[in-house]
């Protein structure tokens, strides 16, 4: 983990930005769905607007998820929120645990260990 020391490069500003734009349009995307479709059960045809807002959220949902997946941390190179087939949207990269908000805050005293290290196998 020395290989990761710094957490406050301004290298990782552009990087980060694009990880906490992609959370909040997961977020957002997540958020909306109960008031659309509250919206639509109120509509007199509300059988046909249920259906066309199911259809449009999941969607929505489906592209939310991928742009989250396969954003990058800028310190390591990996995708930030996935590790193998798992998509686990936490604040820190699965690989380096690198934190969201590494530029905003202080610089780290130490370095955190990652949640799901990367396996390096000695053949």
């Amino acid at each position: 983990m020395d290989e990761y020391k710094p957490t406050n490069s301004p290298d990782y500003i552009p990087g980060l930005k694009k990880v906490r734009s992609r959370r909040l349009f997961l977020w957002l995307v997540i958020i909306v769905y109960l008031p659309a479709m509250m919206l639509a059960l109120d509509s007199p045809d509300y059988k046909t607007w249920v259906a066309v807002v199911f259809v449009t959220w999941l969607v929505l949902l489906i592209v939310a998820v991928a742009f989250a997946c396969l954003v990058r941390c800028p310190r390591c190179g990996n995708c930030f929120h996935t590790h193998g087939p798992t998509f686990l949207p936490f604040r820190r990269c699965l690989h380096c645990s690198l934190h969201v908000n590494a530029d905003k805050r202080a610089p780290e005293e130490h370095s955190p260990q990652a949640r799901f290290p990367d396996q390096e196998t000695d053949d």
